[in-house]
């Protein structure tokens, strides 16, 4: 790693501890990783519709989840970057020392809680929210000298105002106001860089034809489109073993072993979710050829020469991958993107399937993402998770019309359609015909996939 990136790590590191010490020490009312006693885990490749599940499993009373997700906090730690050709998402299981792998479970708790609204009495959590935010953004600019004391200020301000003048708080009316007051002090930050509204994700990330750079020269910690934190309050201590918490990265398939060791005393248990390589591989396309999903500026390693995504006009398009960084990543820079998606696909479902098979995933549950595209199968595929995860109440009774979180265009039966031609000779294709297989589609009748 430069010395630069070391430099950069750990100025975000130094402010993230600053801002707990000073302004929120009790956060986690005393509680430790040791303290967690249940974990649940979305399983999935990218663009399987794990975002949207870990929204809707966010609201249950009895789950504590993150405001994002928990590949930022390993990239904090130096894991997981793109250093070497050989580099990838990929992180052994005796990656980094017994301080880092802390460090990384105790960032997870400090991001972590239930979601307000959910509980009992439920009081909103005033003095935590806007430290939250303030956490959130440093990780998500982390080239921006964001100063703690004056985002801090400009967080607490907006809530203040908005509270005192609307009597339904809205995260994404507050969030405005907050980006907002930094522009205002001249600070790089924009809405474009976010995923604020949900239930009109087209408008918030366009596809078009001129690409928007990333809001970041080199580092990224957090993938955009960034999250706005939603107000969470962290579990009493004598609660958190009662709670089960959820955790969701796209990641994940590549380091199961290392992520449980993180909580050494919980019991795991995984939704593992899977989506037909057709829609699959074309929402990644569709990722790929919006204003967001930038993942890691690999192009100091060899430019990217990706066709159908990079171009001499657009340059940040021959430095940042999108999405996750599948081992062998280095040999597809000359390919076409639908390649590269169907590379990305099947190397994280074969690695999700490689440890279901030596039991690193032990205790799963099979999800298909197409049962979430009409309320009467997603309310049932909701209520087998909740008795899965041994999650009391029913499922949201809007869970159908909940906000669509982290999609470029609102989720339809085959969207995929579009781009059929280019299709066909990858669902052919032997490797991604036999992993179709062990997932349960058909081949044979791709055509009829939704």
């Amino acid at each position: 790693m430069s010395e630069r990136a070391v430099d950069l790590l750990e100025s975000v590191k130094r402010k993230r501890s600053e801002v707990f010490q000073r302004f929120c020490p009790d956060r986690l009312n005393g509680c430790s990783p040791a303290d967690v006693r249940k974990v649940l885990v979305i399983d999935a490749a990218s663009r399987s519709g794990s975002s949207f599940l870990h929204h809707l499993l966010s609201r249950n009373p009895d789950v504590v989840s993150l405001n994002g997700e928990s590949l930022a906090f390993e990239k904090l730690q130096g894991l997981g970057l793109a250093e070497s050709e050989s580099a990838s998402d990929f992180i052994p299981e005796d990656a980094g020392s017994s301080t880092t792998l802390a460090s990384i479970a105790e960032d997870i708790l400090k991001d972590s809680g239930s979601l307000h609204g959910t509980q009992t009495n439920d009081v909103f959590p005033e003095e935590d929210y806007p430290v939250d935010c303030v956490q959130r953004l440093i990780l998500q600019y982390p080239e921006i000298d964001l100063p703690p004391e004056i985002t801090l200020t400009v967080c607490a301000d907006a809530l203040r105002n908005l509270r005192s003048t609307t009597p339904l708080f809205s995260v994404a009316d507050y969030w405005l106001e907050v980006l907002r007051e930094l522009r205002r002090r001249s600070y790089a930050v924009s809405p474009a860089h976010y995923d604020l509204r949900g239930s009109d994700p087209a408008a918030d990330f366009p596809m078009t034809h001129d690409l928007a750079p990333p809001p970041f020269n080199d580092t990224c910690l957090e993938e955009p489109p960034f999250v706005a934190p939603q107000p969470r309050r962290f579990p009493a201590k004598g609660r958190l073993a009662a709670k089960t918490l959820l955790l969701k990265s796209s990641s994940n398939c590549y380091h199961m072993r290392f992520v449980k060791r993180m909580f050494p005393k919980a019991r795991f248990k995984f939704v593992v979710l899977t989506r037909n390589p057709a829609g699959a591989i074309s929402g990644l396309m569709d990722g790929w050829l919006s204003n967001g999903f930038y993942s890691r500026n690999v192009g100091r390693l060899g430019a990217l020469a990706i066709r159908g995504y990079s171009q001499d006009r657009l340059p940040w398009t021959m430095k940042w991958w999108n999405f996750d960084l599948p081992p062998g990543w280095a040999d597809l820079r000359a390919r076409t993107l639908q390649e590269v998606c169907a590379w990305q696909w099947s190397s994280a479902n074969e690695h999700i399937l490689r440890d279901i098979g030596d039991q690193t995933i032990g205790d799963h549950l099979f999800v298909r993402y197409e049962s979430f595209l009409d309320a009467q199968s997603l309310h049932r595929e909701l209520g087998k998770i909740s008795e899965f995860a041994g999650l009391e109440g029913p499922p949201p009774a809007d869970a159908a019309s909940s906000l669509r979180v982290m999609c470029v265009t609102p989720p339809a039966p085959q969207k995929w359609r579009k781009r059929r031609e280019t299709l066909a000779p990858l669902i052919a294709n032997r490797r991604i015909a036999e992993l179709a297989v062990r997932l349960g589609y058909n081949p044979g009748q791709w055509e009829n996939w939704p």
